[in-house]
């Protein structure tokens, strides 16, 4: 396939994506674009067009249509692959991490295939689970509890303990991912041009702990002491995994970052946040 091909990632379910996505096809093809569709999408009028899946191949470019949790299943699914350049178009509930508006689509596809956006990378995060490799994360990882039961943790920065934790867990996030669940857990909002983890304690007992931001280059390991109760890990929201008492974690820096092409990403940048945050309910 050549430079004329274009992948499409769109929200399951949904007919608001659906249709946004019928939009985006229209002008793709008047424009000689070829369309490729994401082996997950389940939207009928869609199921004529060749599949492929990213897990294993993608195009150069990559159009994902619907809210944040199909462009973060899109991005664990990817892998350590190679990141094509992702348009991102919001046709969810909250859609936070894509700038695209359904209103503005058809201007920004145009400014997508003649070049007109700057091309942001977000580092991404390995996450091993006693030596497995479990997943890259674009946002966070989320350590916690099983059952509303008490975690005891130990967390480690490149070899340096750094928090003991009796209390809800722990979460590891990324700058994009500051915003998300650590933000709702008391955690700053970070400024996105920064490439940082933020180590965020989950309702600690220990009143004394609060987050801690640290450069990305950094290793994070999580020791789940072996009479702490039962946990989970969850990536990006999106895949949860059993952690027996006495596991470690480790989450480290991805080799592969993440392509976003963004349009207006810097236009009232703060007063976007805020409203999103706001608006939100």
């Amino acid at each position: 396939m050549g430079d004329n091909v274009i992948g499409l990632v769109v929200k399951r379910g949904s007919n608001l994506a659906e249709e946004t996505a019928s939009k985006i096809v229209k002008l793709l093809e008047e424009n000689g674009y070829d369309i490729v569709v994401d082996v997950t999408v389940d939207a009928p009028s869609l199921q004529g067009y060749k599949r492929f899946d990213i897990s294993e191949w993608s195009p150069d470019k990559v159009i994902v249509v619907g809210g944040d949790g199909t462009l973060l299943r899109t991005f664990l699914r990817l892998g350590e692959r190679s990141s094509p350049v992702f348009m991102t178009v919001k046709a969810g509930k909250r859609g936070f991490l894509l700038d695209v508006e359904r209103y503005e689509v058809e201007e920004r596809l145009r400014d997508f295939i003649e070049g007109r956006y700057k091309v942001y990378t977000y580092t991404r995060f390995t996450v091993y689970l006693n030596g497995e490799k479990k997943g890259c994360i674009f946002n966070d990882a989320v350590v916690i509890a099983k059952h509303a039961k008490m975690a005891r943790l130990q967390v480690q920065i490149d070899g340096e303990i750094a928090m003991n934790i009796d209390g809800d867990g722990v979460i590891i996030a990324s700058t994009a991912g500051s915003t998300a669940y650590s933000l709702s857990a008391g955690g700053p909002i970070i400024d996105p041009r920064l490439d940082v983890l933020v180590v965020n304690p989950l309702n600690p007992v220990q009143l004394y702990l609060r987050p801690i931001v640290i450069p990305s280059s950094s290793t994070v390991m999580v020791n789940v002491s072996p009479q702490s109760n039962e946990m989970i890990i969850s990536l990006d929201g999106q895949i949860i995994f059993e952690v027996p008492p006495g596991s470690n974690i480790v989450v480290s820096r991805c080799e592969s970052p993440i392509r976003i092409a963004r349009f207006k990403w810097w236009e009232m940048y703060y007063e976007r946040l805020y409203t999103r945050l706001i608006t939100y309910w």
